[in-house]
């Protein structure tokens, strides 16, 4: 196999040009491999596209226009793209059809995370590393300054806290990312509060395709109606300080923020340390379980994480913008 990377990482095989999560439209002879459905991950494209079918669900109701060609995997079931060149997507605990893709030929094997979570959360089972010749693994947290409380401890914290809020009578936000943690955010809401939350339309329309791939959530679209619930889910984006002020001059309440992230900040808002990808031990503990002959990072803090890789653990790790060699 020969390794490269652009903007994106690819692999060649024999005739066979594979990309991973491109940004831009390349040639209709080259397949396009997609780990999940962050639009940040995803060119709409008419080439031979494979991803799961929650991330095709979700891709297919977010653009008007689609133009994918997409072959439509199974977790668990390998794809012979040639005789002895197979491919095997495997669950990645990111967001609902997050996958990672484990590519075997008769001499060699890689596994491509795409981003990833080991750890279970409410509505998703954490991701299981697999031995690897290779190893292409996502560093979005790939820095010692990250760690994430044990998302029971998490929870709990949350729980006590929003009950609290609901005693005070106050209004309660929470803003994740409208696709993947507001859909854990209103799991968490109704199981342990028994609550129907407010959402915007975004989230709205994703947690209605969670719903048809075997979830149970219960929401109502915000519409006029903010007095329909006590708490609102919204995006990460919109949450500031003029928006709280304003909503509670509307709604003659006190509002309680909540912004969930795995990054420092909090908009204005009582941050919740919680995130969709791994922090550095994890992404450490991943690795040791891989045992893979080379690592290559992307995303994020490659050039750290490349370093503490090979401090750490000892073994050969760069950042996969260096990446142009034949294996």
């Amino acid at each position: 196999m020969i390794f490269s990377y652009s903007s994106f990482f690819s692999i060649k095989h024999e005739d066979l040009k594979i990309n991973f999560d491109q940004n831009k439209a390349c040639s209709l002879d080259e397949y396009l491999f997609l780990t999940h459905a962050h639009t940040d991950h995803v060119c709409n494209t008419s080439q031979k596209t494979f991803a799961t079918k929650e991330t095709i669900s979700l891709l297919e109701n977010r653009y008007d226009y689609n133009k994918f060609n997409f072959i439509e995997m199974e977790y668990n079931k390998p794809y012979f793209l040639k005789d002895n060149f197979k491919v095997t997507a495997l669950n990645a605990g990111h967001i609902l059809g997050s996958s990672m893709f484990l590519f075997e030929t008769e001499n060699t094997s890689l596994l491509y995370t795409g981003d990833f979570n080991t750890k279970d959360s409410i509505l998703l089972k954490g991701a299981k590393p697999v031995i690897a010749d290779y190893l292409i693994i996502d560093s979005t947290f790939g820095r010692e300054e990250f760690y994430f409380k044990e998302r029971s401890l998490v929870y709990d914290d949350l729980l006590k806290k929003i009950k609290q809020d609901l005693f005070e009578n106050k209004f309660i936000i929470l803003a994740g990312y409208s696709l993947g943690k507001n859909q854990e955010i209103i799991a968490f809401l109704n199981k342990y509060l028994n609550i129907t939350p407010l959402v915007d339309k975004e989230t709205y329309r994703y947690s209605k395709i969670y719903n048809s791939n075997n979830n149970n959530l219960n929401f109502i679209l915000l519409d006029h109606n903010i007095y329909s619930s006590n708490v609102l889910v919204m995006p990460l984006s919109l949450m500031n300080r003029n928006l709280i002020k304003s909503l509670e001059h509307q709604i003659y309440k006190k509002i309680s923020p909540y912004v969930l992230t795995g990054w420092k900040y909090s908009r204005g808002a009582n941050l919740v340390n919680v995130s969709d990808h791994c922090d550095f031990n994890s992404l450490l503990d991943f690795i040791n379980v891989v045992n893979p002959k080379k690592v290559f990072t992307i995303h994020g803090f490659t050039k750290d994480f490349a370093n503490s890789i090979n401090y750490k653990l000892g073994i050969d790790a760069e950042c996969v913008s260096s990446l142009n060699k034949k294996l």
